[in-house]
């Protein structure tokens, strides 16, 4: 890894950041209301002036920004309502309809209902359905306690309100109370969990003077009857945009520091016994996203006077009316950025990877935060990124970190210079007329050597070097990417290209290639059935391909089968067959021309497998040779030679191969099921019949499911269901 030391100009302490990000958390209220922000800037220090090498003034900025969701505060709500003797039941549904129906769909509501006992009917989680069948189903009776009921309420907004939502009782009651608890302390309790009741008279004899109570202490309404206007009022009163409110920002400075100016101007300044200048601000709303800018200017006065923290302290009431204070310490010294990089010397090609290396500094922080730019190219968050410069050039890379406190070091850079990237050689064989790729040519027949494959990232491939022997010697150069070439000798040979740029970087590539001999003969057989099994009596189909790529006078193939399998030739491909007991002979009696390139020959005969059932598995061999005299070759035919015979076959794959019809097994039918052969497996297992071809299997009601299933999902039986 390489390290540089050069960081960003400018003077030694210019634009030296101290950031502080806090954010207020109130108990009542869990994520709090306000984001504070204090920003500590030194500024440029004059010759001949400064403490100890220290700024004699700074701008000390600090932020406050209202926190709460946007579009305002959802709503969790608990209805609490009377069922007594004397309530106003059907006044009441009614009324409390209209008020579910104005519920915003974030909106949370409960029910608690009471007579002579209090009951949490419907807990807050916001099911309206069950909310108003609950409603609905109320019957009167009873005496009345009420403040059992609101304690229930209360408990079940503390518990499972959520913390950045308005809590709210609508009390639907006439406020008589002569069961359980007593409920006028309700009022000042609710107040402490920063609840809001709205309370609504319901019936003839209303209590306004407790209804009144709980509406004034909690920052609620009161309303002797129900109404239209009510429901109005009662959803804008709980439309809330303030964040906080009754703001008070106190900001001290120890003895040593002086505030030369603030904008805005204090609300009051005053200097304490102990040499502490105090600053205070009011503010009477903060909204939800507002934000309210203070800039100090404050001057040091002696050396150390900037080692003491700088307090500050605000106190405010909530979104719910809770009111607390919070004090905030912005000591905090920026991290300073380093990183290394490799490689030491990168071409376009390379992807550098760069190690962070920055610290904080007193480790009074953790770096959270990582700010790249790549020469203006790009830019990254990662800690150590990666990253390829496509072009060749000298680029200023720059880091800059932040730490978990706020605080931004100076930005660290250094210069990287990116050379030249070697180009990239490939090439393959094609057949000069089709194109296609060869992966083994044949002897004597021109083949394309495709180049075009090769590149150079930042430049152009100029010359192409070839070598066809493998031993080092060059026997093409060329300006062309595709060239043709005959192979004069089979076996394997080394091929190897090399391709030179515009820059004079190089690339080599080798590939060992097998030349095919003249002649390229293939057996394949094919039973239809999986694995290429067969049973007894049934028929194989055996081809032998060949083809022919160079002047050949007369060809022969001989195969000699196995004991107790019948033969029965199908297609000769013109030539001429002789039966010497278990070896077929046949002879192509012509010549085959050079220029008839790829020329083929395909003998196709049948086997039919011996009609005894064998006890096990039994493997047979078909021997084939292919001889000619000019030129005089003989090889072993290639390809498959087993023949494999079974006892049985799975059912699956016998009822697949079902001919329902002539009541026969047909190997080729396919891999998939029938109707009508799902119908004769359907007859096998209500009569349970053996399965033909299958060793004596029966049908039970499991495979008669999966031969369903096979047949209704239109899967091969070789496959496992879906």
């Amino acid at each position: 890894m390489r390290t540089t030391k050069n960081a960003a100009g400018g003077g030694p302490l210019a634009a030296l950041l101290f950031l502080l990000i806090v954010c207020i958390g109130m108990a009542a209220s869990g994520e709090g209301a306000i984001d504070v922000v204090q920003t500590l800037e030194w500024k440029e220090i004059e010759e001949g002036i400064g403490l100890d090498s220290q700024p004699e003034l700074v701008d000390l900025i600090f932020t406050l920004r209202g926190v709460g969701p946007v579009g305002g505060y959802p709503i969790d709500c608990m209805f609490v309502v009377d069922m007594s003797a004397t309530a106003d039941l059907a006044t009441t549904k009614a009324f409390a309809f209209d008020l579910i129906d104005r519920f915003a769909p974030e909106d949370r509501v409960g029910l608690v209902v009471y007579s002579t006992d209090a009951r949490l009917e419907v807990p807050l989680d916001g099911d309206r359905i069950r909310l108003k069948t609950a409603i609905g189903d109320m019957d009167r009776g009873g005496k009345s306690a009420l403040g059992d009921a609101m304690q229930l309420a209360r408990r079940e907004l503390v518990q499972v309100g959520r913390e950045d939502a308005l809590l709210v009782e609508i009390l639907l009651s006439d406020g008589q109370s002569n069961v359980g608890i007593e409920p006028t302390v309700e009022g000042e309790v609710a107040e402490d969990a920063g609840i809001r009741i709205v309370s609504v008279g319901i019936g003839s004899l209303i209590n306004q003077t407790l209804l009144q109570a709980f509406a004034s202490q909690t920052d609620g309404l009161f309303y002797r009857r129900p109404s239209e206007a009510a429901i109005d009022e009662i959803f804008d009163h709980l439309e809330i945009e303030i964040a906080a409110s009754d703001l008070l920002i106190e900001k001290q400075l120890p003895d040593g520091l002086r505030l030369v100016s603030s904008t805005p101007g204090t609300y009051r300044v005053e200097t304490l016994e102990d040499g502490v200048t105090l600053a205070q601000w009011r503010v009477a709303d903060l909204l939800i996203d507002q934000e309210l800018t203070f800039e100090l200017e404050v001057q040091a006065l002696g050396i150390g006077a900037w080692e003491d923290d700088l307090d500050l302290m605000v106190t405010y009431t909530d979104f719910r009316g809770v009111t607390g204070s919070e004090v905030y310490a912005p000591t905090n010294w920026p991290p300073m950025a380093e990183f290394a990089y490799e490689p030491l010397f990168p071409t376009t090609s390379d992807t550098i990877v760069f190690e962070d290396l920055s610290e904080d500094t007193n480790s009074d922080g953790k770096i959270i935060a990582w700010e790249w730019n790549f020469g203006g190219v790009a830019s990254s968050h990662l800690q150590n990124p990666e990253f390829r410069f496509t072009e060749r050039d000298t680029y200023v890379v720059s880091l800059l970190v932040t730490d978990d406190r706020g605080a931004k070091s100076t930005v660290y850079e250094t210069e990287i210079t990116v050379g030249n990237a070697a180009p990239v050689a490939s090439f393959v064989l094609r057949d000069t007329e089709s194109l296609t790729v060869q992966e083994k040519p044949h002897l004597g027949v021109s083949m394309l050597l495709d180049a075009s494959a090769s590149y150079d990232l930042d430049g152009n491939v100029e010359r192409y070097l070839w070598d066809f022997e493998g031993d080092g010697i060059i026997d093409l150069d060329t300006e062309s990417a595709d060239i043709e070439h005959v192979f004069e000798e089979p076996g394997e040979v080394e091929i190897t290209l090399s391709v030179v740029d515009d820059e004079g970087s190089s690339d080599t590539v080798e590939q060992t290639v097998e030349i095919l001999p003249s002649v390229a003969v293939e057996r394949i057989i094919d039973t239809c059935l999986p694995d290429d099994h067969t049973i007894a009596a049934m028929e194989v189909m055996v081809h032998v391909k060949l083809s022919v790529n160079t002047i050949l006078h007369g060809l022969s193939i001989s195969e000699t089968l196995p004991l107790g399998w019948t033969f029965v030739e199908v297609d000769n491909d013109g030539a001429t067959l002789r039966k010497n007991e278990q070896t077929m002979e046949w002879l192509f009696l012509e010549k085959f021309d050079a220029n008839g390139v790829n020329s083929s020959r395909e003998i196709v005969y049948k086997l039919t497998a011996p009609s005894v059932e064998p006890t096990e598995l039994t493997q047979s061999t078909i021997h084939g040779v292919l001889g000619s005299s000019s030129p005089r070759l003989l090889q072993t035919i290639a390809g498959d030679d087993r023949l494999t015979l079974v006892k049985s076959l799975p059912v699956p794959v016998v009822i697949s191969r079902w001919n329902a019809e002539d009541s026969v097994l047909a190997p080729c039918l396919g891999e998939l099921i029938a109707f009508d052969q799902i119908q004769y497996a359907v007859s096998l297992w209500l009569s349970g019949d053996a399965v033909p071809h299958s060793g004596g299997a029966v049908i039970d009601l499991l495979m008669i499911q999966d031969l369903i299933a096979y047949w209704l999902t239109d899967s091969s039986v070789h496959d496992p269901l879906p």
